[in-house]
């Protein structure tokens, strides 16, 4: 019996292993970009639809024109959908975008325990993706080379890459602190009990 081996069920959450978040990141914002892409296709369909439909008594060359300038329009509505995706998904959805969600990603600002990320943040953070549109997002690399995994958006809004598990894990840690009790380690014994009951005596003396 001495030697029987038994489970012994820890009271802490277990702590979650150690992931790659860096290429979970990259995995988050390619879905974030495809969704992007989705939602830019289908407003471009229903704007071209609208202008076959309602513009199709023009000239032809008014409508040629329309037609020469649709580069220029869908990037102008990338760019504006891409900078509501990011703003909106950080500022309304804790820290998270559709990509992060799908890969529990989580951003989260240093040193507060607030879920929801700052609307300065939030802007920030969008704002270190949209100067890396010129670089065709290569930009985003730098975190690969560096042992802190910050890239521009992480410096800009000042936070930082967190996966769920690990915050879920810390939360639990804090709940654990938070309902901790000290206990005394020897509640009957009367010599103790004398001394914490003399204390205010000893005081109202001095």
């Amino acid at each position: 019996m001495w030697n029987e081996k038994i489970n012994v069920v820890h009271l802490t959450t277990k702590a979650p292993k150690v992931r790659n978040l860096i290429k979970d990141r990259a995995y988050a914002f390619t879905m974030d970009l495809f969704l992007i892409g989705i939602i830019n296709k289908a407003i471009m369909f229903t704007y071209v639809n609208f202008v076959k439909t309602f513009f199709h008594q023009l000239p032809v060359g008014v409508r040629s024109n329309l037609a020469n300038k649709m580069t220029e329009v869908s990037f102008i509505n990338f760019l504006i959908v891409f900078t509501g995706y990011f703003l909106l998904s950080y500022y309304l959805s804790e820290g998270k975008t559709p990509g992060k969600i799908i890969f529990h990603l989580k951003v989260q600002s240093p040193h507060t325990h607030e879920s929801h990320l700052t609307l300065k943040a939030s802007i920030l953070r969008t704002l270190g993706y949209f100067v890396t549109i010129p670089s065709a997002f290569t930009l985003l690399l730098i975190p690969f080379f560096r042992k802190d995994h910050k890239g521009i958006p992480d410096w800009l809004s000042n936070s930082f890459v967190m996966g769920t598990e690990e915050e879920k894990y810390i939360e639990s840690l804090e709940d654990d602190i938070g309902s901790a009790k000290v206990t005394s380690l020897f509640p009957e014994d009367p010599i103790s009990e004398q001394i914490s009951s003399d204390k205010p005596d000893i005081k109202k003396a001095s």
